[in-house]
């Protein structure tokens, strides 16, 4: 009687096996894990400052064309939008506007005609009109975002605040001397030195006047 006792008892042991393996109706539904999505990789989340290349830019222009990444950036122009050449007609008289004179590196804040502060001396570009993406264009241009946050500048690996865009073909704007990740300056070199944006010691004074739309007149 005993080994048929066994015999039995395998044979009850088999069939549990078979239906646990078979996807009989107690077995629990297999699971699929989706990715977890990640924010594009390379784009700080606001956005400040001269991408290391112009495709860079473009991507950082489009992807700041959101309320959450872009602060003050309602009548932003996207990358590559053609800027006029710069002839001494273009020159606003009236309102408020930006003088940024890059042969005496001198940064005014107008009102009309009159000049409500000079700033001096700043840094411009190495290159001037050159049409490459380091350099300084002159020209008629206008504010198109701002962020006051102290974020990274991937060119010099150093960081900068108060950034003020106005040039979105070449990624060119106003912000502060190179700092270091605790906000202090690394390197407050003035003249023909930038790879394109205007450096100030007074990017506050800039940052408080720009107005997105307000026009930039760069000229020699």
């Amino acid at each position: 009687m005993r080994p048929a006792l066994l015999l039995i008892l395998a044979a009850g042991v088999l069939a549990l096996f078979v239906m646990s393996c078979s996807g009989g109706s107690s077995a629990k539904p297999s699971v699929t894990i989706e990715p977890l999505a990640t924010a594009t990789p390379g784009l700080p989340r606001a956005f400040g400052g001269k991408p290391e290349s112009k495709v860079a830019a473009a991507a950082v222009v489009e992807a700041s064309a959101t309320p959450a990444t872009q602060q003050d950036a309602t009548a932003a122009p996207s990358a590559g939008t053609p800027q006029p050449a710069a002839t001494p007609d273009l020159a606003p008289t009236t309102g408020r506007w930006i003088d940024v004179d890059v042969t005496h590196f001198v940064v005014r804040l107008m009102d009309g005609t009159s000049a409500v502060r000079e700033i001096a001396p700043v840094a411009v570009g190495a290159q001037i009109d050159t049409g490459e993406y380091a350099s300084t264009q002159t020209g008629l241009f206008h504010v198109y975002n701002k962020v006051a946050d102290l974020v990274f500048d991937a060119p010099y690996s150093t960081y900068i605040s108060n950034w003020v865009g106005f040039d979105p073909d070449k990624a060119n704007g106003f912000h502060s001397f190179l700092k270091d990740k605790s906000g202090a300056v690394v390197d407050a070199s003035t003249g023909r030195v930038s790879n394109g944006c205007i450096r100030t010691g007074a990017e506050e004074a800039i940052f408080a006047f720009a107005e997105v739309g307000m026009p930039v007149w760069v000229h020699e």
